[in-house]
């Protein structure tokens, strides 16, 4: 009992030390190559306070679109001095992740208050992801939800644009694979569908440092 009012007053006092940290806020753009699907947009979003002039922890949320469909042409029209492709859509399949990690950062100036430094970053969490089907010859409709561990290593450079913002360029990696639909088959065996999002990717963005909660 003792031991445990001790921790919670410990943790009540770093309450202020947290808070008190410059804030920042990230803004991100890019491109992810999940083994599961095809290269697709990014966009991300990471906000949280340094630790000291290196070191920094925050919470990023991805957003990750890859569609695919799958078209094919009738017939082709003259429309004037024009031809004219008619086409029809067969098949859509749309895959959306969401990963959610805390982050460790870290970055480091180069040469005497040069405008240039190196950044690496490495977190933790839980990623979300749904798959779409539109099968248009078969009437089907229908959405499949994974989730699942995460995690995400990234190392890059950024310049410094102004006194409180930063342009950075990153390639990072996340890994993850995600299931649904865990059974257990006839012979007694566990089952589970799986969707392997893991890949390379790249981001580019601004940190704006003292903006953010």
């Amino acid at each position: 009992m003792k031991r445990g009012i001790a921790t919670a007053v410990l943790l009540l006092g770093l309450l202020p030390c947290l808070f008190a940290q410059t804030p920042y806020t990230e803004f991100k753009v890019g491109v992810l190559d999940p083994k599961a699907t095809r290269e697709g947009f990014l966009l991300g979003l990471n906000v949280g306070r340094s630790i000291d002039e290196s070191l920094s922890w925050g919470l990023e949320i991805d957003y990750f679109q890859r569609t695919f469909r799958k078209e094919e042409a009738v017939r082709v029209e003259e429309q004037g001095q024009a031809q004219v492709v008619i086409k029809q859509r067969k098949l859509e399949f749309t895959t959306r992740i969401l990963p959610i990690i805390a982050k460790l950062n870290w970055e480091r100036q180069l040469g005497n208050r040069g405008p240039f430094y190196l950044r690496a970053s490495g977190g933790l969490g839980w990623e979300l992801a749904w798959n779409s089907e539109r099968n248009f010859v078969e009437q089907v409709n229908q959405t499949r939800f994974f989730n699942g561990f995460g995690w995400q290593v990234s190392g890059g450079l950024g310049i410094a644009i102004s006194s409180s913002g930063n342009f950075f360029v990153d390639l990072f990696y996340n890994g993850g694979q995600l299931r649904r639909n865990q059974q257990t088959s006839p012979l007694g065996l566990p089952t589970w569908e799986e969707l392997d999002v893991s890949g390379l990717g790249l981001k580019a963005g601004v940190s704006i440092v003292g903006f953010g909660w």
